[in-house]
């Protein structure tokens, strides 16, 4: 082996990356920006989600005075950092926010419940939720967890009578037990959709103006914008082939629940692949290789899935990152279909989400036209 031949292919490699300016920036700044998004992602310093705060319960008087254990409840739940209580006086009023996503659940207190629980006759608290979120859902029902049992030290009687504190939880939209299956199917059918789109459009793209394929366009009495929709009717049709696929084994094989209707779940899914394949096309144009083109996906993708809302829940990320999920397609079609999927909601109850990826796949051809015609000119 000639050691001088295998520091001479390396020390090509390395002058091949030191006068790519482009490649060196992202080496760089990629991990920095998932690094720092992680780094805060992992941390404690989260912002408390709303739960509301029902109140039913007048207590009771004893020699000591007014006994209530729902005030008590009230102020152990205020310690909890993940919870910020709301409260509410009816019942009606909190269901009403509680669907249209204003809080994240209610904590009703029923009347009766000082007496009962003195009494040792047992006591049951209410925890009502939308259904289709597991993760607000899951904090509020750990803040609980965490009252209960200081509740139960705190009241005569001792810790003995903990176990006749329990949680009935309602959910409003949800009306049958969901499996963890149910939960992440929707998130599983937009991510994998999104990553493969781009994916298969941006490089298939890019490998056309690789061969010269453009050029010859351009000289051809073919217009920009028969360009433009030709492309984008061709890789739409094996966007929406892979899109079908990865929705039909979620739905016949791990038999994913679809409460909703499946073809407002298509029509959902429409609008985020003809957005996304402008977006790999737009992209393409900025990219001289295969390899760039994947170093597009930590600043393209990875945000999305940190920021849209499949793995931390929106409410608990900071008001800034709340906002700029709003513009990722990813955020509105993963709420889409946890609506449509888990919830049975209707066109009406996500058209804020359905007009939201119109917009996105409106902008991105006319972005992915614009650079068309840049390129073309």
């Amino acid at each position: 082996m000639n050691m001088g031949r295998v520091f001479a292919i390396a020390g090509r490699i390395v002058t091949q990356f030191r006068r790519d300016k482009r490649t060196l920036g992202l080496i760089v700044l990629v991990p920095l920006l998932v690094m720092a998004l992680m780094g805060y992602l992992i941390s404690d310093d989260k912002e408390p989600i709303k739960a509301a705060f029902i109140q039913l319960d007048q207590g009771m008087e004893s020699p000591l005075g007014r006994i209530s254990l729902g005030d008590q409840l009230y102020r152990e739940l205020g310690k909890q950092k993940g919870l910020t209580l709301v409260t509410y006086h009816t019942v009606a009023e909190a269901e009403k926010d509680v669907r249209h996503g204003k809080i994240q659940g209610a904590i009703l207190i029923p009347a009766g419940l000082t007496n009962h629980l003195l009494s040792q006759e047992g006591g049951e608290l209410s925890l009502i939720v939308k259904g289709t979120d597991q993760g607000t859902e899951r904090i509020i029902q750990m803040s609980l967890a965490k009252a209960l049992p200081v509740l139960a030290r705190n009241k005569p009687g001792g810790a003995a009578g903990q176990s006749q504190i329990g949680i009935k939880i309602t959910a409003l939209l949800v009306k049958k037990s969901l499996t963890n299956i149910d939960y992440y199917a929707p998130v599983l059918i937009v991510g994998f959709a999104f990553f493969l789109i781009f994916l298969l459009t941006s490089i298939s793209f890019l490998r056309e103006r690789s061969s010269g394929t453009m050029e010859r366009l351009s000289a051809s009495p073919v217009t920009r914008v028969e360009v433009m929709l030709g492309y984008l009717l061709g890789f739409l049709v094996f966007a929406l082939i892979q899109t079908l696929v990865v929705l039909g084994y979620a739905v016949w094989v791990l038999h994913a629940e679809v409460a909703g209707s499946i073809l407002l779940v298509l029509a959902v899914l429409t609008l985020m692949v003809i957005g996304v394949v402008n977006l790999g096309i737009t992209l393409s144009f900025l990219a001289r290789n295969e390899l760039q083109v994947i170093q597009f996906i930590p600043i393209i993708i990875v945000p999305q899935i940190f920021l849209g809302g499949l793995i931390w829940p929106l409410e608990t990320l900071h008001p800034a990152f709340r906002y700029l999920a709003q513009f990722f397609p990813i955020t509105h079609a993963v709420a889409a279909l946890r609506e449509i999927m888990l919830g049975g909601a209707g066109f009406a109850d996500i058209q804020g989400r359905f007009y939201a990826l119109l917009a996105f796949a409106v902008l991105m051809i006319l972005f992915g036209a614009g650079t068309l015609r840049k390129q073309q000119g």
